[in-house]
């Protein structure tokens, strides 16, 4: 592969020599930039462990790991030197030092970032798996040797920011991609790297970039984004006298709600899971026979009216169950009417000693009043 890069990269660099001078050139560790070369970058392979190489520019000056110009930016392990030049000057270059192989200085002039374009219509809390690439004409360049130490990640900026206080202008970082054959990443090692992509944002307008870099090397690909609102929302029910209880789910118009499946994972306060899975918006959970705190995370999958399927992040959320009613209030006695008033003796009992007491104190107040 990276024969083949170097082969490619002469051409590229359209050397004057012949090719019996490029190869003698090279086994010097020299080589020729172009007049018409504005970026270049070199990929340099050392002895490990050995110190960075000095470049030698045409003029005879030299350039070092730890000072250089503005227009070199220099990036340095134990075995590699990767190193870019912007305006370079034309001629002839030397580089010096435990340079591993008559082959083992690369060049290469045009990157470009590719990735999945995004759909026109992208929803608040939709998850999208999104493939990114650094390229070199129609090349994927070999993840284990140009993509070592680089980083992808997804960002959200906010339009506007002038209307926004100066604490929320940070972008939003939607997702990291990698080439290490985990989670949505397929294959490892070929130069594809993978994210899933969840676009945790409030609805409004958005400037979406990919950006690919690693202190030396940076592409990346930007454009304007529309967050339209999520479309689909999801709330709890309170669980009845049996305990049973559901998740309800509310959709917009924008997606067709008999499409609607929803997976997700429910703990209980006992930090036991069980797993949820249902169709349509009414979903029926395990009863909820132990009060206290459940968790919910989930996902719902639905239809788009113009036939997209899409993945939204339903909110986590945190539902409290409070314990049944103690059995005296909730079993048969709470529910048995009360006696007819008649049947009441108390009543009545209560209602004679009162009439007693009044009758004798009428006659005792009465017999105090005679004259002796």
């Amino acid at each position: 592969m990276i024969k083949q890069m170097l082969l490619t990269a002469l051409a590229l660099l359209s050397f004057t020599a012949s090719g019996k001078e490029q190869h003698a050139r090279w086994l010097d560790n020299t080589f020729r930039i172009d007049p018409s070369v504005k970026e270049v970058t070199l990929f340099i392979e050392r002895e490990a462990p050995s110190v960075p190489v000095v470049l030698i520019k045409p003029d005879g000056s030299k350039l070092y790991y730890q000072r250089h110009p503005d227009n070199v930016s220099w990036a340095s392990t134990d075995k590699r030197d990767v190193i870019t030049l912007w305006q370079p000057q034309p001629g002839p270059w030397q580089a010096t030092g435990k340079i591993a192989g008559e082959h083992a200085i690369t060049l290469l002039s045009v990157f470009h970032l590719q990735l999945d374009a995004l759909p026109n219509r992208v929803f608040q809390n939709e998850v999208i798996q999104l493939n990114g690439q650094l390229a070199y004409k129609n090349t994927t360049l070999d993840a284990n040797y140009y993509l070592d130490g680089l980083s992808l990640k997804a960002l959200l900026y906010a339009e506007n920011p002038q209307n926004q206080d100066a604490f929320s202008r940070a972008p939003v970082e939607l997702g990291t991609f990698k080439d290490n054959g985990t989670g949505a990443d397929a294959i490892p090692g070929d130069g594809i790297m993978t994210a899933e992509v969840i676009f945790d944002a409030l609805p409004g307008d958005y400037l979406f970039q990919a950006e690919v870099s690693n202190g030396v090397l940076a592409r990346y690909v930007q454009h304007t984004l529309l967050l339209y609102p999520q479309p689909v929302r999801a709330r709890f029910t309170t669980p009845d006298s049996e305990r049973n209880w559901r998740i309800e789910l509310e959709t917009d118009s924008d997606v067709l709600a008999d499409s609607l499946v929803v997976t997700g994972e429910l703990i209980n306060p006992l930090e036991q899971s069980v797993t949820i899975s249902g169709q349509g918006t009414s979903i029926a959970l395990p009863a909820a026979r132990q009060p206290g705190n459940y968790r919910w995370q989930g996902k719902a999958y639905v239809t788009t009216m113009d036939g997209r399927e899409i993945q939204i992040k339903l909110k986590d959320q945190v539902v409290r169950v409070v314990a049944p009613l103690p059995e005296p209030f909730a079993g048969s006695a709470a529910q048995t009417p009360p006696a007819p008033l008649w049947q009441q003796w108390w009543l009545w009992a209560a209602l004679a000693l009162v009439v007693i007491s009044a009758v004798a104190g009428l006659w005792w107040r009465k017999r105090r009043k005679q004259p002796k």
